[in-house]
Formats: C-alpha cells, structure tokens, sequence
C-alpha cells in the first residue's frame, strides 16, 4: 500500500489521542488490514476535546485515500439567480468562481454518467462526455467531470420553492430527474402544470441537453408529501400497441418514484396509490423544443401514472411499510429491468418493470410484480422464503425488527452494475483471471463463481446500541436471493457513563448512520456515513470465503447451506473537510457552519458516486463536491493526479 503525503500523515499523528487507534476486525463479518493501526474517526461524544462543527479537527483518511479535486459549487459568485431569471430555466457558471466564497451549501444527492471507460471522450456526433448532478435544496448543479483533478461547474438550476434531495439522470445524459419533497402539506395538486411554484411536493423533469442551459419541461404534484427518491430510464425496446400520442413510436421515458408515505389518499381523490410509483412520460423526443412553453408543446409533456407496487402486508414480519429509496438497474444475468427497493421493515424487494403494460395500471394491480426479496426472517410457510428456505436469515421477527442490533431500517440498496469472481470483472484482462473464473460466467464448471450481489443498509437518526449493518445480499438468481456477508463501522466507543462499548452508535442527528452508497467494478463497495464519512470495502472474494456447511457452495440452498459468512474487508475511510491546501476554508469559502439541515456537524457526507475510472464524487452537504481516489482503484489507463499540489506550492 503506497504511503500518502505528508501532510496527512501528520494529520493522523496529531488528531490520533483524540480518537485512538484500532485495527479493523470485529465479529460482524468485517475485517481490515490488521497489519496498519488505523485513526478511529468516530467520536459519539461532544464535549471540550470534541466539537462536531470543528472542521479542521476532522480532516483524517486512511493513508490510501488521496484527495484530486474539489469544488465548492459556486456559479457566479450569487448564492441565486437574479430575481427576473426564469424559474423553469438554468443560469451558466464561470471557472473563476471554483473554490471562492460564497459556498451555496445544503447538498444531497449526486449522479453520475458518462462513458467512463472511453475516457469522457466527445464522439464525432456529439455524443458522450461525462457529468455530474447535485441536488442543493433549492437548486441543482451540473458539472463537468471529464478530467477528475479539473472538474467545473457549467450551470445551475434554481427553483424559489423547492426541497430538491435527490436527482437521477438517464444514461444518455439528456434527462434528468429531481424530487421536491414536502415543505407545505397544505399545497392543492397541479399534475402537469408548468408554473415552477406550484409547489415542493412534486416531481421535475429538466432536459439537460445542454449542460449550460437546464429547462423544465414537465412535472407532477404528489401531494401530501411528495417523493423521497426517485429514478427514471428511457426505454427503446418497448412498444405500445397503441401510442397515446403519435410521436410515441420509438424510445418512451418512464419515471420511478418512492412515495415515503403509502397507501395514502392523493389529494382529495379519495384513490389509494401504492408506495412504489411508476409513470410515463409523454415526451416528444424528436420535435420537443425545451424553451417553448406554448400549450402545443405541452401537450407533449404529459406524465401518467401507469403502475405501482406495494410489498404484500402478510410478507413483512410485521414491519413497516416505508418506501424509501430505489435503484433502477439491469440484472446483467436475466437481463429483467428492475427496481431495488428499499422498505424499511419490509426489507429489500425487486420490482420487474421491464415491460409495461399496453394499458396503463395507475393502481398496481397487477403490474409491476414483485421477483424477489430479502428481510432477515422468513417471509412464507414454505418455499425459498419459508423458514427451511435460504431466503433469510433465520431470525425471528423481533430480531429483525430491533433496530439496537443494527436491524430493520432497511433505507437505501445498491446493485452491483456487473458479475464478479474472485476480486476481478469482466472489464479485466482475461489472462489475469485466476483459474477458479473459467472462461467466464458462462463457463460449465466454474461459471457459478461469477456472483451478482446487492448491498443494503438501514438509516437511523439515533440508534443507542449501534450504527446498523451493511448486508450483502447474493442476488445472482433475483427470485432467490440470500445473505453472504454483513459489516458495521469498525471500532469500540465508550459511552456517556465512560463504560466501554463493543459498537459505536448514533446519539442523535444521524450521526453515523449509513446513507448512500455505490460500487465499483471488481468488489469495492463505497457508503456515505453522515459524519463518520465516505467507507471503502471489498467484496469482491465473499464466494471464496464463505464458509459451506457440506464443503462446497449450494447457492440453490441459499443461507441454510452456509455455516460461516464471509468477511467484508475494510479498505479504508476518507473524511471531507474542505480543501487541505486552504488553511481556514470555513471562512475563506463562506461556509454555513450554522445550517442544521446538517445536524449542526460538519462534515456531514450525504451521497456519492463512484466513477470507473477509480474515482469517487462526494457530496458534502455543507461545503460541497470532492472528488477523491483510494490506492486500490488507480488504473493508470486514466492517471489523473491532483493539480491542487502545484497551486499550493506556487503560494
């Protein structure tokens, strides 16, 4: 493992008797290099030695992680737009504004897409290139990420009314799709209208075609609360027998939201929808002009609702049914289109939306189904969710609805994008394949060790026992999925009375809590934890280390066929705290050290995004987006070293 500079190491030396020091391994399945003591940066107490808000106090990361660039997401040097801008319509940014103050603050969630593995390369028809998306409240930022260590802002949207926590984009970069999530229960729904006011409980469809430039061009109200999360994904493979509008003839856009608060009545309709929404975007792909508001132009912006799923009550051990966060993807196996989605009690379910229906079926009759689930008790009287089937992990249903055990809670799932085997992917060269991989997954005798799985975790704003687990869940066969590996934050605390405690945990404001996450290509597994920071862990060598009850893997067997889990290596841990070569950034920058949407902590690390390239975007909610890089993912196909050296050493 190659040393970092300097600076971080001394950074580790001064801040370790604040934290102590530890080597990774406990009895959760996690594991680490017990070979290096690590800085624990975990601190549940606050008092004279500690303060959550000291933002140079919490500049640690293990010696592998290296930070390449940051940018504070400021456009113009305007925290908005100027009052006569538009409000369905972006403002462009200016470099000479990266890493001034003011920092605008309040950051969620990011997205990414590009094609990574060309390099970002801009194609001879335009095409390709590589962005990302931030969600920020009232506003959400598009930057250009094509060179890692020079990463720029090119535009912002921003809406007067707004609560934007979460944003999505489709693949081609075109659509991108942002929640509004309740500020006033008492707003009337306005499906379809385009007045960007009509309220903060809503769904916003912008065309982002060009990246400085965003325009609304549709939208839908989902009173009382809104959306939490949502996805989209244009189709071009489907379709209807009979378009609903004529220019619906080649690819159709369809939106996926997660409604926090099912089974609700919508507006005063008196009609019940379920908690996993799906709708259609009548969008004119070919003759929509964006800046064009006239009402034949609307006409081709209607959504319609045309599907939701609601997991069976008498399937959920009693647990809540809180749709919270979903994932579209590809099962690279079965090829299904599908959701992950995450329920609180109700656990981990995939949803097939691969083939809508000709008809539109606004209350999930039928469509879409259900293809599998995971909750750690048994679900059925029989069968693979039965309690002699693998489908769980036998616990009864009051263990996995104890939150103190790091149970329950299920909040956010991350499916691996491809197959791994043995620490490698199909993106690696084939000669350096370990035998065990055959000639990949289709291979007779050694294709069942190419493995697809699914990682989820739980959310909790205060949890006194623990911070709760990060499940990994073997999701090669969707309809059959089974428990592999667990892992919690590493390390030991002590509590308020100064006794000893084997788990850290949240005293309150979410602390520690696992967020968000993403993966990479050959077993990494990057997660948010709020103020713990950005964690990096391999997967990649669960099927080689899993521990089978009969000597041999019986995956059709699921977990009742395994007698020890595998371990979820920790590779290491990076925490945001503005730009290493500013000395006080908190005033430098502008930062908003009194915005308790964070907790009043900083800092306070809401999403990220892993780029193929070995790169990982962090959103930070106080200060902005970090682009940072763990030993372990360099590919010296895309060497991008820090440029922030060079500045620093020319002051």
């Amino acid at each position: 493992m190659n040393l970092r500079p300097v600076w971080l190491l001394i950074a580790l030396m001064v801040f370790a008797p604040l934290s102590g020091c530890l080597s990774f391994s406990d009895d959760s399945g996690g594991s680490g290099d017990s070979s290096m003591d690590w800085v624990d940066p975990v601190t549940e107490i606050e008092d004279g030695n500690h303060s959550h808000n000291d933002l140079l106090a919490h500049r640690l990361a293990t010696p592998n992680a290296k930070l390449i660039d940051y940018h504070n997401l400021n456009c113009d040097g305007n925290v908005k737009p100027p009052a006569d801008l538009d409000n369905v319509a972006g403002r462009p940014c200016f470099d000479e504004f990266k890493n001034v103050g003011p920092t605008p603050g309040d950051n969620s969630e990011i997205a990414i897409e590009g094609n990574f593995l060309d390099d970002c390369e801009i194609y001879g028809d335009g095409t390709g290139g590589c962005y990302a998306y931030v969600s920020s409240y009232n506003q959400f930022e598009i930057l250009d990420i094509s060179k890692p260590n020079e990463i720029r802002l090119l535009s912002t949207y921003y809406a007067e009314i707004a609560r934007m926590i979460d944003i999505k984009v489709t693949s081609d970069n075109n659509w991108v799709l942002v929640n509004h999530e309740l500020t006033n229960s008492e707003l009337d729904p306005i499906p379809n209208d385009d007045d960007a006011n009509s309220g903060a409980n809503r769904l916003d469809l912008i065309y982002v075609g060009d990246k400085t430039s965003p325009i609304k061009v549709a939208e839908w109200d989902n009173p009382p609360a809104g959306f939490h999360n949502q996805d989209l994904h244009v189709y071009c493979d489907w379709t209807p027998v009979n378009p609903t509008a004529l220019w619906q003839d080649d690819c159709h856009l369809f939106l996926f939201g997660a409604d926090p608060y099912p089974e609700m009545v919508e507006g005063s309709s008196g009609t019940f929808y379920k908690g996993t929404q799906v709708f259609y975007a009548l969008i004119d792909f070919q003759g929509l002009n964006p800046t064009n508001n006239d009402d034949q132009q609307n006409a081709s912006r209607e959504i319609i609702r045309w599907g939701g799923y609601t997991p069976e009550p008498q399937t959920t051990c009693g647990g809540s049914i809180f749709n919270h966060d979903n994932v579209f993807f590809i099962h690279p196996i079965t090829k299904q289109k599908m959701l992950a989605v995450s329920y609180w009690g109700a656990g981990l379910r995939f949803v097939d939306v691969s083939e809508p229906p000709q008809i539109a079926d606004p209350l999930g009759i039928s469509w879409p189904p259900e293809t599998g689930r995971w909750l750690g008790c048994a679900t059925d009287d029989s069968g693979w969710y039965g309690p002699e089937g693998g489908g769980h992990a036998n616990m009864a249903p009051e263990v996995w609805l104890d939150a103190n055990d790091g149970n329950d809670n299920i909040h956010y799932a991350v499916p691996q994008d491809n197959l791994i085997c043995s620490g490698i992917s199909e993106y690696d060269p084939v000669e350096t394949w370990p035998e065990q991989c055959g000639i990949g997954p289709s291979d007779a005798t050694y294709g069942v060790n190419w493995r697809h799985y699914t990682y989820i975790a739980p959310e909790y704003g205060s949890n006194a026992n623990h911070t709760g687990y990060i499940w990994t869940i073997d999701t090669t066969d969707p309809a059959q999925p089974f428990l592999v590996s667990k892992w919690k934050l590493p390390g030991e605390s002590t509590l308020p009375d100064g006794t000893p405690h084997p788990h850290h945990y949240i005293p309150g404001g979410y602390i520690y809590s696992p967020h968000n996450g993403d993966t990479g290509l050959n077993g990494h597994v990057y997660w948010t934890h709020y103020h713990a920071g950005v964690w990096i862990t391999d997967h990649g060598h669960i099927w080689d280390e899993l521990v089978w009850e009969n000597g041999y893997p019986e995956p059709e067997r699921g977990f009742q066929a395994i007698s020890e889990l595998a371990p979820s290596h920790t590779l290491g841990y990076y925490l945001p705290a503005g730009p290493v070569w500013i000395d006080d950034p908190t005033n430098a920058l502008g930062y908003d050290m009194a915005d308790c949407w964070a907790a009043c902590m900083i800092p306070f690390d809401w999403g990220l995004q892993y780029d193929p390239r070995g790169f990982v975007f962090i959103s930070e909610m106080v200060s902005g987006v970090y682009v940072v890089q763990f030993d372990e993912d360099y590919d010296s196909r895309f060497d991008y070293p820090p440029l922030w050296k060079a500045e620093a050493s020319d002051e």
